[in-house]
């Protein structure tokens, strides 16, 4: 073998060589972004993957120096997130941390337009902004999702032309396969600050709604506990003033005509008072807890009803007209007691002159309430008063017309809500009749 031959074969093997380390670099690099990919994988934060990108990634092929940023939409700038090299000195910290404005120096140019950038020589570029410390070549790749940058990975080195086309290749890689999971951190993260701040408000307002029902409580106690004390206390002294005056009626002979009309009318007035704090005094026992929840079985309670109200039924002609298998009910039996009998009593009172009245029920099953309505062919009402007549003290007619204390539909409507339901009538005017819709909660 000739001296030629030889010189070949070593050229041939330094050849060979060269491929070898290449190929080992480039399997290298492939066994990096492998393990980079599986790493990512495992991190549920954005801050967890920008680090696995510094530490996983760069770190692994051979950077001196890199630093990631993050985009920041509002402020309009990006902040470095994670490090490695010399701007990361220890764990997870990164030293003397900068924030660039988007499409200033070379990485605020990265994220403004999305495309990258290689500097093999910082010196000739004004756009250079030194960080730590002054180097002479960068490489600068954006992290892209459905075309917006949200972030930029960015390399230095200290000497000029370190950067080739296969670096570039490598951190476009790297920075598309960390766009899909920064994005769904990001998402994730929002989310849970939506979330956050959701039970947050619900808290607050379920907070602020509890106070206000316990203020609505303590004032309902305390109304009730006035209405009783106010019509059980003055009964007493209006006893005492309707005593006194019949006593001065039957005593003195000599009273005027006038006076003993005077009288007359005053008595009476006392009387009708007498019935109206009864009256109040029994709407504010609605709201008592003295009742005790039970099943009632509505068809028996309304043949009671019937029963005990045979008189005013006979007297009138009434017809009350009643389907068959109504429910039983959870409910407080005297309550209801009371609300049947004042909704038929109600519309035995305000018939029609010379027409017996005639009053039917129907009953419908509803998913959550049971529903009832008592059709009368009374006197009925004009529809703009329709919507007052459960109100206090409520009078459409003069006292010398119907008698009562304009309370019986009031305690009706609060026997109702009680049981957590609604009333409402219906009626076209004067001589149509009415339709009492009401319900109860199952």
């Amino acid at each position: 073998m000739d001296d030629l031959d030889i010189q070949l074969l070593l050229e041939e093997n330094k050849h060979l060589k060269e491929k070898y380390l290449l190929l080992e670099q480039k399997e290298r690099i492939i066994r990096v972004i492998n393990n980079f990919a599986t790493s990512i994988l495992e991190q549920d934060t954005v801050e967890d993957i920008l680090w696995a990108i510094a530490k996983n990634a760069i770190a692994k092929l051979g950077f001196v120096d890199c630093v990631v940023y993050l985009v920041d939409e509002e402020k309009g700038i990006l902040h470095q997130k994670a490090a490695h090299g010399p701007k990361n000195p220890i764990d997870f910290e990164i030293y003397n941390q900068i924030s660039i404005p988007i499409g200033e120096g070379v990485v605020g140019t990265v994220a403004k337009t999305g495309i990258p950038e290689l500097i093999p020589d910082t010196s000739l570029d004004k756009r250079y902004i030194v960080d730590d410390e002054y180097r002479m070549s960068e490489l600068a790749v954006p992290i892209v999702m459905d075309n917006k940058v949200i972030g930029v990975i960015d390399s230095e080195h200290p000497e000029k032309n370190f950067y080739t086309s296969e670096h570039l290749q490598i951190l476009t890689t790297i920075a598309l396969m960390s766009s899909t999971r920064i994005m769904n951190a990001l998402a994730k993260e929002k989310l849970t600050q939506y979330q956050n701040k959701l039970e947050q408000l619900v808290e607050s307002r379920t907070s602020e709604l509890k106070g206000v029902i316990r203020q609505l409580k303590n004032s309902n106690r305390d109304l009730e506990q006035y209405a009783y004390a106010a019509s059980h206390d003055l009964q007493e002294p209006l006893r005492t003033v309707s005593t006194f005056l019949q006593l001065l009626q039957r005593r003195e002979d000599n009273l005027s005509k006038e006076s003993l009309e005077f009288i007359e009318y005053a008595v009476d007035g006392s009387k009708r008072m007498k019935k109206m704090l009864e009256g109040l005094l029994e709407y504010s026992r609605v709201g008592s807890t003295r009742h005790q929840e039970t099943e009632v079985n509505l068809n028996i309670l309304l043949k009671d009803i019937k029963k005990s109200l045979t008189f005013s039924i006979r007297d009138t002609n009434a017809k009350i007209l009643i389907p068959d298998g109504l429910p039983i009910i959870t409910g407080y039996t005297a309550l209801l007691r009371q609300l049947f009998q004042n909704l038929i009593s109600n519309s035995i009172k305000f018939r029609q002159k010379d027409i017996p009245p005639i009053l039917q029920f129907h009953y419908k099953e509803e998913e959550n309430f049971h529903s009832f309505q008592l059709v009368d062919n009374g006197i009925g009402i004009e529809p703009e008063h329709t919507a007052r007549i459960f109100n206090l003290f409520t009078r459409l007619h003069p006292q010398s017309v119907y008698e009562g204390t304009g309370l019986g539909l009031s305690l009706c409507k609060r026997i109702i809500e009680k049981h957590g339901g609604d009333i409402q009538v219906i009626s076209e005017g004067e001589g149509k009749g009415c339709v009492f819709n009401f319900s109860f909660s199952k």
